[in-house]
């Protein structure tokens, strides 16, 4: 088993670079000596980004749920080591099914499967045989609560989607990081006293006692970039969430 630690002279595409976990994955790879290029729907997010990476780093405005943006910006990128996928708003999904808006529900799934879906039918075919592939789900995924049906099934579609791509797509390696409760710009629809309230009665139910960092995950991330005999795998860095 290989574990790397250097990333000089490979490229890196990271889909939801612009900020939170992918902005910390793109961080951490430009140190390692990648060449970094971040996609996002935010031009703001990404000019934003740029100035906050230390290293060789490009930006791209991209909607990964629009399959001509997709195939586009694939075309213009050409061959790449590493594509890491984070983008894609999951709200909480709280409620039972029956009480679910239908339309937002289908939302999640444009934005959480079918966009990186489309990220690797387009990006796959440029990515050189030692390279990988990371896409991110969440501990909904192995974890049954009770008014997290959309979440869940979600995350659920995006690990089996990563097991079977592994085999399909060999030997391109490809993964999946599956986060925890973590302080990302997922939370900015809750004002910052609502955002620290819940995450003060969170923390304490945690076997880590803490809510992760961007960071945190963003190492995961890059264990499974650098890992060159680690494919087909759902890495789980929730703080023991799945467990309580």
């Amino acid at each position: 088993m290989s574990t790397t630690n250097s990333l000089n002279g490979q490229r890196v595409i990271v889909i939801g670079g612009g900020s939170g976990i992918g902005l910390a994955a793109a961080k951490k790879a430009a140190v390692l000596g990648a060449e970094v290029v971040i996609a996002s729907r935010s031009s703001e997010r990404l000019e934003q980004a740029k100035t906050a990476i230390t290293g060789n780093v490009s930006t791209a405005v991209l909607d990964f749920r629009n399959e001509a943006e997709v195939n586009a910006f694939f075309e213009e990128t050409g061959q790449f080591d590493h594509l890491v996928v984070t983008a894609g708003e999951l709200k909480h999904g709280s409620g039972k099914l029956a009480d679910l808006d239908t339309a937002s529900s289908r939302e999640q799934f444009e934005s959480r499967f079918w966009g990186p879906y489309l990220a690797v039918r387009y990006g796959s075919p440029l990515i050189r045989k030692t390279g990988s592939i990371t896409l991110t789900s969440g501990f909904f995924g192995d974890k049954a609560i009770a008014g997290a049906s959309v979440p869940s099934a979600v995350h659920g579609a995006v690990e089996n989607l990563g097991r079977v791509l592994a085999v399909e797509l060999a030997p391109v390696r490809v993964n999946v990081i599956s986060p925890g409760y973590a302080d990302t710009p997922l939370h900015d629809g809750l004002t910052p006293e609502q955002k620290q309230a819940w995450f003060d009665q969170t923390a304490p139910a945690l076997p880590v006692r803490r809510i992760a960092s961007a960071d945190d995950i963003a190492g995961g991330i890059l264990f499974l970039i650098g890992n060159s005999y680690t494919t087909g795998l759902t890495l789980t860095v929730d703080g023991g969430a799945r467990l309580v």
